[in-house]
């Protein structure tokens, strides 16, 4: 009898965890947490642990374990490996399709983060304006060069923001992409010091994912 309820136990605990998908679960449960991932883009020319050859010091993109650490934290894990040659509007569609589904099924725009690392934070930026919610949540990291605000400007975007960038990353400050934008219900941004420059994306590390969940959490 007990080895019976031990089992019950592990089977209601098996199908209630969180997952890690290219879509939405069958069961969508409105209390649950979903966390659409967007990686970089040196995932979508070489795979999964891709080594940039310009850079080889960053070591191996561990998406996959990027994901699993996200799903360690309580997400449901959304996240497509994209492919080369694809617009980014196909990912954009899709991405704005699978919240609405999530929306209409009674999931709380609380539960709901997009993350967009690098090439990913374009993505996320582009659903931003698409979805239109101003109490939606976003990070964006590693996305923004000098004049990557010039590729928004006549972008609108909508919701809660989170930026981090690491200080010996070339990538540096998102700010610009917000200033002066009345649809923009707040925005922070973090600056990290673990001299990894770009490559502190390329691993799940506590530096980012912690003041993500954080952020999350309290917003």
């Amino acid at each position: 009898m007990r080895s019976l309820l031990i089992l019950m136990v592990l089977l209601s605990y098996t199908c209630h965890a969180q997952v890690v998908s290219e879509s939405l679960p069958k069961e969508i449960r409105k209390k649950e947490k979903f966390l659409f991932y967007l990686h970089g883009g040196v995932v979508t020319v070489l795979g999964n642990n891709a080594i940039n050859q310009s850079a080889p010091e960053w070591g191996p993109y561990q998406y996959l374990s990027i994901l699993d650490s996200l799903r360690s934290r309580g997400f449901n894990v959304i996240s497509e490996n994209r492919r080369e040659h694809i617009d980014d509007s196909v990912y954009v569609n899709k991405i704005v399709a699978q919240v609405d589904s999530l929306l209409q099924s009674k999931v709380p725009v609380k539960n709901i983060l997009l993350v967009g690392a690098s090439a990913g934070s374009h993505i996320v930026l582009l659903a931003s304006g698409r979805i239109r919610n101003p109490k939606m949540k976003f990070v964006i990291m590693g996305g923004c060069w000098l004049e990557t605000y010039k590729d928004y400007a006549d972008i609108q975007l909508f919701g809660k923001f989170l930026s981090i960038y690491e200080t010996t990353d070339p990538h540096q400050s998102c700010l610009s992409i917000f200033n002066e934008r009345k649809t923009i219900t707040s925005i922070k941004e973090i600056k990290l010091n673990t001299g990894l420059s770009h490559g502190f994306i390329y691993k799940g590390h506590k530096a980012w994912i912690d003041p993500i969940v954080n952020w999350f959490n309290s917003n």
